[in-house]
């Protein structure tokens, strides 16, 4: 199983491999965010996980701390994830197409950190670009974000 892209730089592991992961034993999330003002966030959940394929890796995050919003960004629990070719969010829209890419939409819900990367772009809202709307709303996307298993209780 191979994930996509270069891990040294942007790279995404995979839903079969971070499914794998975190099926073996309880796991905790933390996601890093980095705005172009230098400006850092974090959210954490203590308690992570994703469902196999056959429940179209549906998204499992409980136990939200961190500077990242008052509230999560990430979308209800058992949100599955949806590609171009695989709909299988809430919206009739076809979110992963107006995003430009896989992620948990929900309806095409508050964050979506494998959207483009629009280098220079930090006041326009763009909706396929990479954003954590609890963070900094809609009109500030992240330059540098980083998903992040652990052990829970680590």
């Amino acid at each position: 199983m191979q994930g996509f892209g270069d891990p040294s730089g942007e790279y995404w592991a995979g839903n079969d491999v971070i499914h794998l992961l975190t099926s073996s034993q309880e796991y905790s999330l933390q996601v890093q965010l980095k705005d172009a003002e230098g400006n850092e966030a974090y959210s954490h959940y203590d308690h992570f996980y994703i469902d196999a394929e056959d429940k179209n890796y549906s998204l499992h995050a409980q136990g939200f701390s961190g500077t990242a919003g008052r509230t999560s960004s990430l979308t209800q629990p058992g949100t599955q994830f949806s590609t171009k070719d695989r709909d299988n969010d809430r919206c009739s829209c076809k979110c992963a197409q107006m995003a430009s890419g896989g992620w948990w939409f929900e309806a095409c819900g508050p964050s979506n950190l494998n959207g483009i990367y629009h280098a220079g772009v930090s006041n326009v809202v763009r909706y396929n670009g990479i954003k954590w709307y609890y963070w900094k709303g809609a009109s500030l996307m992240a330059t540098t974000t980083t998903m992040m298993v652990r052990p829970a209780g680590f």
